[in-house]
């Protein structure tokens, strides 16, 4: 399979995106909608299928099938492995400050807030499609009366 060359600026920014979404997972697989991709970077469908072949053949992403035809698991790897070797080194211990019970975990409350965002996306998409759907019966049925 041949691939079509990206542009520079377009490659830089699918690997930004993925270094961010894998940052906010933590390294994690994560699962995204493919329409979320093209919002978030602004790429046409063709660019975002090329994008992704082009990042998968260099080594840099790991693609498995997601819940349907719609959505991917993604596995940044590159960036992965910088990481574990990041770890693997002999780092200087620093002394462990311990943040009080009483505070909440930053990253906790933003991932929290993260997901609740994303289920309200979705209730929107779901009610705008009942309004798109409830003005095509509404058509249908002024149609039939005027045409009476």
């Amino acid at each position: 399979m041949r691939l079509l060359k990206l542009s520079e600026k377009t490659h830089e920014k699918f690997i930004r995106f993925f270094e961010k979404m894998s940052k906010f997972h933590e390294g994690q697989e994560f699962e995204l909608a493919y329409s979320e991709i093209q919002r978030e970077t602004g790429t046409a469908s063709t660019t975002l299928k090329r994008a992704l072949q082009t990042l998968e053949a260099e080594g840099w992403l790991e693609i498995k099938p997601g819940r349907n035809t719609r959505y991917g698991r993604f596995q940044v790897v590159l960036v992965q492995k910088s990481i574990e070797n990041v770890q693997d080194a002999e780092l200087p211990v620093m002394s462990e400050v311990t943040p009080p019970e009483s505070l909440p975990n930053p990253q906790e409350e933003i991932r929290d807030l993260y997901y609740q965002v994303e289920n309200l996306r979705r209730r929107i998409r779901t009610q705008e499609m009942t309004i798109a759907l409830l003005q095509e019966r509404l058509a249908e049925v002024e149609d039939k009366l005027y045409k009476r």
